[in-house]
Parts: structure tokens; C-alpha cells; sequence
């Protein structure tokens, strides 16, 4: 995270701490990992994505919402909106380009400011941060040629943390070389004109860890204080059987851990989540698994996967989860942690985005679900679920509004408390609105939610999907 947000009540500097965070008794990890901070002000941002927006006459050529925050909360009525026309943004808009999507953030060039990674497929983007916030300068990253092996960034994964603990963010990748599948790590600084590493390591995941690389998560699960890269697919090149390992950052390069229990099944949506649910003092990993309505928790520990904690999934057909499953509900389809009820526990929302409203023909409206932490773990005790129909959240649930197609969980300023932000790109005929819900002694609660859309910060009239995904 940038060094100015360091001293921020709702920061999480477990990242450039020495020492792990178990041996520091650190729970900041609860709130769910690294937080934006793209102006360097010390209070978390939320990013916005709205692919069909439409910019000046040329349609569903998207546009990208950056709010900020403040001692009093997320300030999205001053929020900047940015598209492929904003001066220093590369490229230029174009009819049905659909740029997209707000994907990770972190510090990239090593300058105090965390940037905005936009990915899709195999582009990806840098917008940069400064102290007025990210304004407009951006770079895209190569697709390849960054060795002699000259890996090639794929789609499927990509994530940013600061994989070789030298303070700077490093990019990761799905990549091949022409020969072989696996992880590349663009160590950051990343040159702010050419978008050059500093450095690139590369794995060879088929050779090295027999399995062929599906997608990667970054977060620190081995509580060091370095990023660690979690690397899933299928076992035995192809079998069908999933595979995975983590893979531990190092000054010196990636070293295998633990093995990935996670399921694998190539999907077009691969949600994540990283944050300290048991308050021992390493990260967790939450994965969705959208295609399957499942959701799938691995806890961390010193080598990568905690030896003491069972890796747990979970569904809405689990005993106390709420809701009933039905074929494609998609839960999982969006996932975030954060400490929403103040007891140092870091809970999971997890977004069902074409769950069906409380109305039968409300389908594909939406729903999101609150599993809390404890001692233990993920508990469905006090589990709770939201739709647009329940107590004090603005509008009804429609069909097809997609409410908790993502989900994110912001830190509101001095007091330390959480509002949990949840994006449904679906309502108003696809122009997409965000709600916030806020937070207590009690968790989550719709009393007093509000919610805002794309004209209210002073975007495009037209087009939209505003609040398909976000990044914090």
C-alpha cells in the first residue's frame, strides 16, 4: 500500500511490517488485506466499472468511476470518471469496446500512490495515482517480450501484491512462453511510459508443479508480510482432477509450499478474496465458484495452507447458509471480506447475482449473504442475506437487476467502521446502480442504505452496467 496511508486508522500495513502477522498479534488483516488509497490521503477509494457506458456519441464504450474517501466516509458525489477519451488514458473509446474491468490495485511504480489495474482477457492497464487521485495518466502493459523466454500475460488470473517484499507492488500473471503454461511476475517498479518491469520471474507450473495453470490469487496467506501467489488449475496436465500450490514469496524468487485444496473448473468469473476470518493471524483465501453456487475457504498458515484448519466449502444448500440453491443463482458470484460487526473477526459477503427475489418472477435480481468470522472460522451462525426487498434498501428486486454481481467492503472514515458497498449492473435497464449498507454490533443492516448510479457522480446518461465489478 502507499506509504501515506500507512498511518490511516482503517489502513492494513501487515504488508510492510516485519515479522508475521501472527507473531505481531496483528488482526488488521480482519478488514480484508491491502486497501486503495489512490491520492495517498490515508482513507480507502472504491474503483467502479461501467463497460456499456456510453462516452460522448459512441456507445457501450465504458467508463471507469474512481470515489474517494474521507474522515466522514466514501465521498462518491465527487467522484472522477474516466474513459479511453480522458487525456493520458492510452487508446481512444470505441463502439461496443467495452472497457473494462476495474480488476486489483496497489502500488505498481513505487511512488507512495496505489494504481488502478483495468484487465480484460489479455489486455491490461495501468491507471496511475497521485496525490489528485488518478486523473488520466495510464499505461498498458505489454502482452509478452518481457525475457528471452518471452512469456505472454494470458487472461484466467491476474492479482498485485508485493511478491519479493521489496515495498513496491509486483504485477501477476497467467502467462506461457510458446512452450509452457504457467505464472509470470512482473516486479514492479513498472517504468510509468513503457509499462517495463524492474524484472520478471516466470514458473513453469506444467514442469515444475505438474498441473496445468487455470488462474492465480495474490495475497499473503503465510503471514510474512510478502505477497504469496496462489496458483490453481488441473492436476496432471489436463486430467480434469483440480491442482494447485502455493506458491511463497521471497527477496529471492518464488518457493513452493503447501498444495491448493481449492476445487478447479475453468470459469469465465474467478472471485477472490483474501482477509484474516479466524483472527490468527494469516490471511484466508476465498475463492467462487459462480458456475458451480459454491464458494470455497482455504485458511492460511506458516507454509501456505494452515495444517490445523480444514478447507471448507460452502453453498446455499449448507446447513445455516440462508436461501435455497437453485441452478443458477451464481452464488459466488462476487466475493469481499471485512470486520463488519467490530469483533476483530473478518466476515465474508459473498454476492448470488442471479438469486431470485422474495417475487417468483423477480429472477436474476439478486441477493447477497453474510457468513461471519470466528475462533473457528467461517460460522453460519447470524448468517444473514439481503435483497433489494429487504427492510430499508432502496428500490424492489426486479428481474435481472443482478444485485451482488460485486460486492466490496470500505473502510468509512476516522471511527474504523466498514460500509459494505454492493453493485447491481442490471437495475434501471442495465444503467446499473451501487448501493451502501451499513454496519453495527450487529453486522450488516439495510436501515438507512442508500444507493447511487452513474448520473449521480456525473457520468454518461446512457449505457451503464455501472457496478459490474469494483476494486478497493
Amino acid at each position: 500500500m502507499a506509504p501515506a496511508a500507512l498511518a490511516a486508522p482503517t489502513a492494513d500495513t501487515s504488508s510492510k511490517q516485519a515479522g508475521t502477522a501472527a507473531e505481531r498479534g496483528d488482526s488488521a488483516a480482519a478488514k480484508g488485506g491491502d486497501k486503495a488509497d489512490f491520492n495517498g490521503d490515508g482513507y480507502q477509494d472504491l474503483a467502479i466499472g461501467a463497460h456499456t457506458a456510453t462516452v460522448g456519441d459512441i456507445k457501450r464504450a465504458g467508463v471507469v468511476t474512481v470515489a474517494y474517501g474521507s474522515a466522514t466516509g466514501l465521498k462518491y458525489e465527487t467522484a472522477g470518471i474516466l474513459s479511453q477519451a480522458t487525456p493520458g488514458v492510452p487508446g481512444e473509446p470505441v463502439a461496443d469496446g467495452k472497457w473494462r474491468e476495474v480488476s486489483a490495485a496497489g502500488d505498481l511504480d513505487g511512488d507512495g500512490y496505489d494504481d488502478l489495474v483495468v484487465h480484460y482477457l489479455q489486455k491490461n492497464m495501468v491507471l496511475w495515482g497521485g496525490k489528485d487521485g488518478i486523473t488520466g495518466a495510464g499505461t498498458a502493459l505489454p502482452g509478452g517480450d518481457y525475457t528471452a523466454a518471452s512469456p505472454k500475460l494470458l487472461g484466467g488470473g491476474m492479482g498485485v501484491g508485493d511478491v519479493n517484499g521489496d515495498g513496491v507492488d509486483d504485477f501477476v500473471s497467467r502467462a506461457h512462453n510458446g512452450l509452457s503454461y504457467g505464472v509470470t511476475t512482473l516486479l514492479g517498479p513498472l517504468n510509468r511510459t513503457t509499462g517495463k518491469p524492474a524484472g520478471v520471474w516466470h514458473r513453469d507450473t506444467g514442469t515444475l508443479d505438474k498441473f496445468l495453470i487455470g488462474t492465480v490469487y495474490v495475497g499473503d496467506l503465510t503471514g510474512d508480510g510478502t505477497a504469496d501467489i496462489v496458483a490453481s488449475g488441473s492436476a496432471n496436465l489436463g486430467s480434469g482432477t483440480p491442482g494447485g500450490v502455493v506458491l511463497k514469496g521471497s527477496p529471492n524468487g518464488l518457493v513452493k509450499g503447501s498444495e491448493f485444496p481449492g476445487p478447479y473448473k475453468r470459469e469465465d468469473s474467478m472471485p477472490s478474496a483474501f482477509g484474516d476470518l479466524n483472527k490468527d493471524g494469516y490471511q484466508d483465501l476465498v475463492t467462487g465458484y459462480p458456475g458451480q453456487n459454491k464458494v470455497h475457504v482455504t485458511y492460511g498458515g506458516k507454509d501456505g495452507v494452515s495444517t490445523t484448519v480444514k478447507s471448507r466449502a460452502y453453498t446455499q444448500a449448507s446447513a445455516g447458509v440462508p436461501g435455497v440453491e437453485e441452478a443458477g443463482d451464481k452464488f459466488g458470484s462476487s466475493l469481499a471480506i471485512g470486520d463488519t460487526d467490530g469483533d476483530g473477526y473478518g466476515d465474508l459477503i459473498v454476492g448470488a447475482s442471479y438469486e431470485t427475489g422474495s417475487d417468483p418472477a423477480a429472477t436474476g435480481s439478486g441477493a447477497i449473504t453474510v457468513l461471519r468470522g470466528s475462533a473457528d472460522g467461517i460460522t453460519t451462525t447470524g448468517a444473514a442475506s439481503f435483497t433489494q426487498n429487504s427492510r430499508g434498501i432502496p428500490s424492489t428486486s426486479e428481474k435481472d437487476d443482478h444485485f451482488g454481481a460485486s460486492v466490496a467492503v470500505v473502510g468509512s472514515g476516522t471511527d474504523g467502521a466498514t460500509e459494505v458497498y454492493v453493485g447491481g449492473n442490471g437495475e434501471d435497464g442495465f444503467k446499473g446502480r451501487v448501493w451502501k449498507l451499513a454496519t453495527g454490533a450487529s453486522g450488516v443492516t439495510g436501515e438507512g442504505a442508500t444507493s447511487f448510479h452513474l448520473g449521480t457522480v456525473g457520468g454518461p446518461a446512457t449505457g451503464g452496467n455501472f457496478g459490474y465489478r469494483m476494486a478497493s
